[in-house]
């Protein structure tokens, strides 16, 4: 078994120091932290990427898969729809909630896509008594 180096170990040591809470207990300064839940999407289906864009063919169906971290079962994840047309700006389209799964991992689906129209979605999870809000950054996608 290989030594860890001299920077993870000098690392491991400061943040175990740091996380000592005043009575030198790492669960009392964990106590009353609310931390941010990451989430992360990803788009299945598409046939092409370009300019930015996932490619889909008119009439497809553009699923986003919803995965939160720390697992979060049975919160709750809405998704946002956009869409927009080339000298307009983006406009609302679709609101939907969804509740996590076991693996925390939801999916919303987009079904029979117009062409000549771009679309953008994302993810966020609500703040709760025991966590802080999370959003996944904006995942572009169209149909031609």
């Amino acid at each position: 078994m290989r030594r860890p180096s001299v920077r993870l170990s000098i690392a491991l040591a400061l943040w175990l120091a740091l996380a000592q809470g005043p009575t030198g207990s790492p669960i009392d300064a964990a106590a009353g932290v609310r931390v941010r839940p990451t989430v992360t999407t990803r788009l299945t289906g598409w046939v092409a990427r370009g300019g930015g864009y996932h490619l889909y063919r008119p009439g497809a169906t553009a699923r986003m898969v919803v995965k939160v971290w720390p697992n979060l079962r049975g919160d709750r994840v809405r998704a946002l729809l956009e869409w927009r047309r080339a000298g307009i700006g983006w406009r609302r389209l679709d609101r939907s909630i969804m509740t996590l799964n076991g693996d925390s991992r939801a999916v919303f689906v987009v079904r029979k896509l117009p062409a000549d129209f771009s679309f953008r979605m994302r993810a966020r999870v609500p703040p709760t008594p025991e966590h802080r809000a999370g959003r996944s950054p904006w995942r572009y996608f169209r149909a031609r």
